[in-house]
């Protein structure tokens, strides 16, 4: 299905099924941009998609993470504050999403490939919900024919209480129903917790960017790198290094075993997801390309 379709065929099933999220589209106005992909606009703010690779140890490309590109009256809005202004309004959760059908549209009119695609749920998100988390997702993922495209939902515990780990395990719990992967994300970035990982259970540990910054420069934090990630092998865990930006770092990361490596060096955010191939040619376009 393409992103031109999307609109109508959208407003064709609300009118069979309902809204699901009880007005919340009749608020969103669709647009093309100038690059050809769909713009969403509300709340008074402008909402896009970029695509940034994920490649593997071997130097293939391993799927995309989804972000968010907002912005108002043509200023950009980084996407914390998008959020902000979307829970002042009360609609934080009709906001998370819309995000993620504004990017599973875009990535499906723009891939021509379907690599497993990373998707972010706000961790307000998850306290919101009680029950069926990922349902409504589900039934957009249908009607948009993406059934078997991969899809990860990636999740951070950081903001998350001890008292509200039954909360987030069951919201786990919901997705992994709904045909969906988890991923934690931004792990280590405050206090962390393993024995977190331990009763989660995800598919996916991205290790925060600051373990393989420290690790270029800090000896110790470069011997404790293999060991945390063979932790979180041990945990049954794939892991990601996150915020590669130079040769050093992918190689460090590279050599303390993480599975899947992810950051500027290895491909920023673009609108258009890159096609499957090697690390090393795409990178030689990039270098054609500046």
């Amino acid at each position: 299905m393409t992103a031109r379709s999307f609109p109508d065929v959208l407003q064709h099933w609300i009118a069979s099924h309902g809204d699901p999220l009880n007005g919340g589209w009749s608020r969103v106005e669709w647009v093309k941009s100038e690059a050809r992909t769909l713009i969403a606009r509300t709340l008074g703010l402008t909402l896009g998609s970029v695509f940034q690779p994920l490649y593997d140890r071997d130097g293939q490309l391993a799927g995309h993470e989804a972000l968010l590109r907002s912005s108002a009256r043509g200023r950009a809005v980084a996407p914390p504050r998008a959020f902000s202004i979307a829970t002042l309004q009360g609609e934080l959760v009709n906001f998370d999403r819309l995000c993620r059908t504004l990017h599973l549209v875009n990535y499906l009119h723009a891939a021509t490939e379907r690599a497993p695609l990373f998707l972010n749920v706000h961790p307000a998100h998850l306290l919101e919900i009680s029950e069926r988390h990922g349902s409504f997702f589900r039934h957009i993922r249908e009607l948009l024919g993406a059934q078997t495209l991969p899809i990860t939902l990636e999740v951070t515990e950081e903001n998350i209480s001890a008292a509200q780990t039954g909360i987030l395990r069951n919201a786990i719990h919901n997705y992994r129903q709904q045909g969906f992967k988890i991923a934690v994300d931004d792990f280590g970035a405050g206090s962390a917790n393993i024995d977190r990982i331990w009763h989660l259970e995800p598919d996916y540990v991205k290790l925060d960017r600051h373990f393989i910054v420290r690790a270029e420069t800090d000896s110790r934090a470069r011997r404790a790198l293999p060991k945390v990630i063979e932790l979180m092998h041990e945990l049954g865990s794939t892991v990601v290094v996150e915020g590669i930006e130079n040769a050093t770092q992918y190689q460090l990361a590279h050599d303390a075993g993480a599975d899947i490596l992810q950051g500027f060096w290895l491909g920023r955010p673009e609108a258009t997801p890159r096609q499957a191939g090697s690390l090393q040619r795409a990178r030689r376009l990039d270098e054609v390309a500046a």
